[in-house]
């Protein structure tokens, strides 16, 4: 009898380290899913382009004559090598995969997927970088009307926490 319970202990754990393992490979897929939805592969996208501006600044205030675009752009070629290693798509999937999979459950991921593979969701997508662009404005144009006053406040803090003179 003992011997029996042992061997429905050990396949019931077996049974159950396998749903787990299911498990957790479709909340993985779920989450890879959604990655691939929303374009999270172009997070970095920005960060490319600002490290090509840099080194065509570089370029630039060198000087060089146009027959050396081909340094230029030989650098550019290093640093996106560079910047792959650190945030290229392959670097950056699995711990964003992760990231949602520690954030939401399988169920959360799904009607997450669900819903950016509808025809709202496509949309949003779609009018997402725009209208994120335009609330960057929007606020940055809010700040600059309010950038001296601000300013103020920090030389009167600066002043303040200086040492009195006597």
């Amino acid at each position: 009898m003992r011997v029996i319970q042992q061997s429905l202990i050990a396949v019931l754990v077996v049974l159950f380290s396998v749903q787990v393992k299911a498990d957790a490979a479709n909340h993985a897929a779920n989450a890879e899913r959604l990655l691939t939805l929303t374009n999270a592969q172009h997070l970095a996208t920005p960060v490319y382009a600002q490290v090509q501006q840099m080194f065509a600044k570089g370029f630039a205030e060198a000087k060089a004559a146009n027959n050396q675009r081909v340094v230029l752009e030989r650098y550019q070629a290093k640093a996106n090598a560079t910047l792959d290693k650190a945030i290229g798509w392959d670097q950056l999937k699995p711990s964003l995969v992760k990231l949602y999979m520690d954030e939401f459950t399988e169920s959360e991921l799904k009607q997450m997927v669900d819903f950016y593979q509808s025809d709202l969701g496509r949309k949003m997508l779609a009018r997402l970088p725009e209208l994120n662009h335009r609330s960057a404005q929007m606020a940055q144009s809010r700040l600059e009307g309010i950038a001296p006053e601000v300013n103020k406040l920090l030389d009167e803090m600066v002043l303040e926490l200086s040492p009195k003179k006597k």
